[in-house]
């Protein structure tokens, strides 16, 4: 489609996936509220994953690393990205599926709605500022 769409694209797919922290910290919370008085009450972890994505993609910024090293690790990237998902598809039971009940079905939707409702806003905000 073009340069344009393919810049697009990328910062989109970067700030829904930055959403994730938010989202995490306050299904966490929910559930330290909920677990309150109960014997198995587990401390509310930091998702160190989502600041370690806005630092890579802070550096990559900078563009310090020649286009040719970008190349390699986005290709890299693709490849694993690639064998995990395959990895997913492989290890997936509908039987285990089945046994988990409605609430992580319900979650995955909740996330799924929270993405592509905050990435559509951001797309938007971002056209606006842009445009």
């Amino acid at each position: 489609m073009g340069p344009d769409a393919e810049n697009s694209a990328v910062i989109a797919k970067m700030l829904r996936v930055m959403m994730l922290a938010p989202f995490l910290l306050c299904l966490g919370s929910v559930l330290r509220r909920q677990q309150r008085g109960t014997a198995t009450q587990r401390p509310v972890t930091f998702p160190w994953f989502a600041l370690l994505f806005v630092g890579v993609a802070l550096f990559n910024s900078l563009h310090l690393l020649p286009a040719s090293a970008v190349a390699t690790i986005n290709t890299l990237a693709n490849l694993l990205l690639a064998m995990a998902m395959a990895a997913l598809g492989l290890t997936t039971r509908f039987g285990a599926l089945r046994e988990a009940g409605f609430k992580p079905l319900l979650l995955g939707a909740l996330v799924f709605v929270w993405l592509i409702l905050g990435g559509g806003c951001i797309n938007l905000l971002v056209q606006h500022f842009m445009g």
